[in-house]
C-alpha cells in the first residue's frame, strides 16, 4: 500500500511539473501558480512517506528535461550534491529550461536559495 502511495505522488508530481511548464510558456501566471502548490503539496508528502525521496531522486534522470529541471530545484537544499549537476547540465539547453537552471544556479551560488 505504502508503495503504492509513493507511486501515485510520483506521478502526480511529474504531471504538475509538466502543467506548470506549459502554463510559463503560455504566460498563464495564476495556472503556474496552481501548479506550485500542487508541487509543494506533492513534494512534502514524498518527504514524509517511507521511501518516498529515494524513489523521487529517480526524477533526476527523467528523460523529460521539464521534470528533471523540477525535482534538481525541489530537491536542491536536501541533496545539492545529486541536484546542482543536473542544473549545471540544464543550464547549457536553449530557451526557458536553461535560463531557469542558470537562475536556480545563481540564487544557490548567492546564498539566496528559497523554495
Amino acid at each position: 500500500m505504502q508503495q503504492d502511495k509513493v507511486t501515485k505522488l510520483i506521478e502526480w508530481f511529474v504531471k504538475a511539473a509538466l502543467r506548470h511548464a506549459e502554463a510559463i510558456e503560455a504566460l498563464r501566471e495564476e495556472l503556474a501558480a496552481v501548479q506550485v502548490e500542487s508541487l509543494n503539496r506533492f513534494f512534502k508528502a514524498l518527504q514524509a512517506e517511507d521511501g518516498g525521496m529515494s524513489r523521487f531522486f529517480l526524477l533526476l534522470e527523467h528523460e523529460n528535461p521539464v521534470v528533471s529541471g523540477m525535482s534538481a530545484v525541489y530537491a536542491l537544499s536536501e541533496a545539492p550534491e545529486r541536484c546542482r549537476p543536473v542544473l549545471v547540465r540544464l543550464a547549457q539547453e536553449p530557451g526557458l529550461i536553461g535560463f531557469r537552471a542558470q537562475v536556480a544556479l545563481q540564487r544557490w551560488d548567492a546564498g539566496e536559495w528559497q523554495l
